[in-house]
């Protein structure tokens, strides 16, 4: 198994083509700005070493890996970033199990379940705008239900 250097980079929009960026620390999704487009956040994402690869678990980060996505360790998920190199998770360097999220691609779209959280998802909101979070995915979804499918896209 080959050893990344680096992080890869992706970028991230989900179903409803929102772009995901970062605004005074948070992860939002968005777009339009004063009529400017956002180009969207770039993505840091290497995999869990220490944990099964057929279930693609990876491990996702901004600001070229220097924070990390986590859901945390309290008794429910709350989704943060962590100031975490993302190199020194990947390495084992920690426990990194609430940084790791499981892809599980549909076609077009993949979707990111908590490793530490099982059936929690990170999602959006139908509003533009809004952070980035967790939520279970309801059995029969409303018109304004979370969104939980995002295109992963490598950067150019």
């Amino acid at each position: 198994m080959m050893v990344l250097s680096g992080a890869l980079c992706f970028r991230m929009k989900d179903s409803a083509l929102k772009v995901l960026y970062l605004h005074n620390n948070q992860l939002l999704a968005g777009g339009l700005h004063a009529e400017k487009v956002i180009k969207g956040e770039e993505i840091s994402v290497v995999p869990n070493r220490a944990l099964d690869a057929s279930l693609s678990p990876v491990i996702l980060g901004v600001q070229g890996g220097s924070q990390c996505l986590s859901c945390g360790t309290e008794k429910g998920p709350i989704l943060k970033l962590e100031p975490v190199n993302i190199m020194e998770l990947y390495l084992g360097a920690k426990e990194s199990k609430s940084f790791t999220f499981y892809r599980r691609d549909m076609g077009l779209t993949s979707s990111f379940e908590s490793a530490a959280y099982p059936g929690w998802f990170l999602c959006t909101s139908p509003e533009a705008d809004q952070p980035v979070s967790l939520t279970q995915i309801p059995e029969d979804p409303t018109c304004d239900a979370p969104i939980t499918d995002f295109y992963f896209q490598q950067c150019d």
